[in-house]
This record gives C-alpha cells, sequence and structure tokens, in this order.
C-alpha cells in the first residue's frame, strides 16, 4: 500500500478488516470441469473437498435425496467451440449422503414402483376424461343436423385425437384459451385438413419461387378458411346456418 494512503488510514483512524472467507462445502456453486481441475466463476480454481464424489445425472430421485441434504455442487461440462450450451453432469456431494440416498433409493424401490403404476392410470383416466370432454366440446359447437349425426362424431373424434395429444404443442394443451376456444380452432383444423383440398394445394407449391409462394400460400389458406365455412353451413342445423 502506498505511503500517502497508509498515512490517509492512519489519519483517518481506518483499520484493517480481515474478511473470513466462506466454506466453499456449504456453498451451491456451478462447477466446471476443465482440463486444469475443477473451476467456479466466482472462486476460480477448486480442490474437491475431502469426502465428497461425483454423482451423475440420471436418477432423480437420488439427486433430489441429496440435495435434500444442503450440501453438494453442481457439476457442468462448459461451452465449447462445438457446444454453445453448457451441459449438466450430475453433482459433487458428500460421499455419505450419495450412500444414504441410493441405500433410501433401495429401500422404497418397490414402494414407489406402485406409485408409478398408479400415478401412471391416475393420468390415463385424467386424459381419457378430457379427451372425451374435447370431444363434446366439438360436438356441440359443429351442431350438425340429425342426417349428419355420424359426420360430426367423426369430426369430433380426430380433433380430439389429435389435438389433446400430451407434449403435442397443439391447441388442444394450451391453458391460454377456454375449452369452447380450443374446441373450435381443432375442429376448424380438422376440417381443413381432412375434407377441402387444402393440403393437396400446400404439396403442389413450387419451393424455389419463395415470394410467389408466399402469396399463393395465403391465398390457399384464405380459400381453406372459406371452404371450412361452407362445409360449416352446409352440415349444420338449420338455426346454426342463419
Amino acid at each position: 500500500m502506498p505511503p500517502s494512503m497508509t498515512s490517509e488510514r492512519a489519519r483517518r483512524g481506518w483499520e484493517t478488516v480481515d474478511v473470513e472467507e466462506p466454506d466453499l462445502r456449504t456453498v451451491d456453486l456451478d462447477v466446471y470441469e476443465t482440463r486444469q481441475g475443477l473451476w467456479n466463476p466466482d472462486h476460480g480454481g477448486l480442490e474437491l473437498p475431502e469426502g465428497w464424489e461425483f454423482l451423475p445425472s440420471g436418477d432423480a430421485f437420488v439427486t433430489r435425496h441429496v440435495k435434500a441434504s444442503g450440501v453438494y455442487w453442481n457439476a457442468w461440462r462448459p461451452r465449447g467451440r462445438n457446444r454453445p450450451h453448457r451441459r449438466k453432469l450430475g453433482l459433487f456431494a458428500p460421499s455419505a449422503a450419495i450412500r444414504e440416498a441410493r441405500a433410501e433409493a433401495e429401500r422404497t424401490a418397490e414402494r414407489r414402483a406402485r406409485q408409478r403404476v398408479v400415478g401412471a392410470r391416475s393420468r390415463d383416466r385424467a386424459e381419457d376424461a378430457y379427451r372425451e370432454e374435447f370431444a363434446s366440446a366439438v360436438l356441440a359447437w359443429l351442431d350438425f343436423a340429425p342426417e349428419y349425426a355420424d359426420l360430426a362424431a367423426q369430426i369430433a373424434r380426430a380433433a380430439a385425437e389429435r389435438t389433446v395429444v400430451v407434449g403435442s404443442g397443439r391447441v388442444g394443451r394450451t391453458k391460454l384459451l377456454p375449452l369452447e376456444e380450443r374446441a373450435v380452432l381443432a375442429a376448424r383444423a380438422t376440417i381443413r385438413h381432412g375434407f377441402t383440398d387444402y393440403d393437396d394445394r400446400l404439396a403442389g407449391l413450387d419451393p424455389v419461387e419463395a415470394e410467389v409462394d408466399d402469396f399463393e400460400y395465403r391465398a390457399i389458406k384464405d380459400s381453406a378458411h372459406e371452404a371450412v365455412d361452407d362445409f360449416l353451413s352446409a352440415h349444420r342445423t338449420p338455426r346454426t346456418r342463419e
């Protein structure tokens, strides 16, 4: 420290206070495996604490159990030239905590397997109920005349089967719209794909002429929208057509 700074501190009565470094074993750190060893952005190179070991990702129960102990480091593979995102590798944690978690996993394996079966059945029942509810909403919106009841049921089933698939990202899985609006969008899409020439006309577009295709694509969509309206009008009950 320069003498001027020392004298200034003395004049002002400042005291130098030693700051105790935290015990990194108790800190939730993101640790990266590099060629030089373990590294953290805030603390630099690290040594694995004595009595710790690596727990790879893959067993969610064991990982949750170890995390519940509150003492662990997150292990990551850093970004690279051909790897734009870091990748989670697992955890570094006390060996005793990992052994305890694995023992608990063995003790509860049968019970958790039974719970998974029960949970899967419950989810299946819930999905079946939602599929039926969705089909009913489509059927109510279609409101076809009695002589077209079979056709209406066909469209409702197809819309529900395609639209409510878990993980599909389709309109049947969104929670942003009421059920009735989801049913309308699904029904119109089912009619558009199954009862108009929409798909055939799209398949006929020339992918090379992008600007022309964009214009034709909009024209095809507008035409399909009108075709769906005509289809609905031709099959609905008289009061719905008005």
